[in-house]
């Protein structure tokens, strides 16, 4: 079966890309609900307190339970929001752009930059031999790993601020088209992650793969989800925690399973036609990659905030 064969082969070459999500809210709480109630009672304490003293804490807590340790859970899984939130903070400012103006940093944080590239690395892919463009840092390849390695070595004030995006990042990384960047002789400035295809009944294929896990935030919704999903994939006894293998693994997938409507981009006038086969299969292979994202979060954790 495809996605046990999936979850099978932990490996599948590397992503120039734009500021795009991976996943939507749904899937990026799902992947942090997964990983939460995975945590060592130790790491999870570590955790709590991080996400707690954390500048933005009262707005992870918005609209959560009273008592503590569900509060502390929904933080958890609000925070994973918190690097695609920031996007359209007018607190923090735009600092892939030539003209941006810096904002005021705010206390508790170390910078208000929005680090919009740190979301993706785009594999080169050109399947018709066209040229391509590498990717320059910073990218999730550069940036995820460091944060990583922050986790368990940096002074506490980073830390706090790195946790969130280490949530996020890691999620992102398991969205095949946050690991790609499709070049076409037709279209040699690259598709964006499938950002520049154009669907009949999606917008493009990375908005199709972002909600590929539905489109429910509820803690009703995610918490069914996360618990049905993992009990189809037990975890294995080794899980790969290197970014770099992640990535490969996107990148396999995305020649695989996302990019199989061939060298079309569809236009207005001619969106391309998916068959329900498409999206039933963007599903699996979704469900696949979002536990495997929960498994490999909760590893990081258990092993950096022992």
């Amino acid at each position: 079966m495809r996605h046990i064969r999936l979850l099978a082969a932990w490996t599948a070459t590397l992503c120039f890309a734009w500021p795009v999500p991976a996943w939507n809210s749904t899937g990026h709480r799902i992947i942090a609900a997964i990983a939460y109630d995975r945590l060592t009672p130790q790491t999870r304490a570590r955790v709590d307190a991080l996400i707690k003293a954390h500048p933005d804490y009262g707005r992870f807590t918005r609209n959560t339970p009273q008592d503590p340790e569900s509060r502390a859970r929904a933080a958890f899984l609000a925070a994973s929001l918190w690097a695609d939130d920031i996007k359209g903070d007018p607190r923090f400012w735009d600092d892939t752009r030539q003209d941006a103006v810096p904002t005021a940093i705010l206390p508790g944080f170390p910078e208000m930059k929005r680090h919009t590239n740190w979301h993706y690395y785009d594999t080169p892919y050109a399947p018709d031999h066209a040229p391509v463009r590498k990717p320059r840092p910073p990218t999730a390849l550069s940036e995820l790993p460091r944060l990583i390695r922050e986790l368990g070595s940096a002074p506490e004030a980073l830390v706090i601020y790195d946790l969130p995006w280490v949530e996020h990042i890691v999620g992102d990384l398991h969205q095949p088209l946050h690991c790609v960047s499709r070049f076409l002789k037709s279209e040699p400035r690259s598709d964006a992650g499938g950002n520049n295809v154009i669907l009949a009944r999606h917008r493009n294929p990375h908005a199709l793969w972002d909600e590929s896990a539905g489109n429910d935030p509820s803690d009703a919704y995610v918490n069914k989800y996360a618990t049905d999903a993992t009990s189809e994939y037990p975890a294995a006894v080794h899980i790969e925690t290197s970014p770099k293998k992640w990535i490969q693994e996107g990148f396999a997938l995305a020649k695989s399973d996302v990019y199989t409507f061939g060298n079309e981009t569809g236009s207005r006038e001619h969106p391309l036609q998916l068959p329900d086969s498409y999206v039933a299969n963007a599903r699996q292979v979704a469900r696949t990659r979002i536990v495997l994202a929960g498994f490999r979060l909760a590893e990081v954790l258990n092993q950096r905030l022992k």
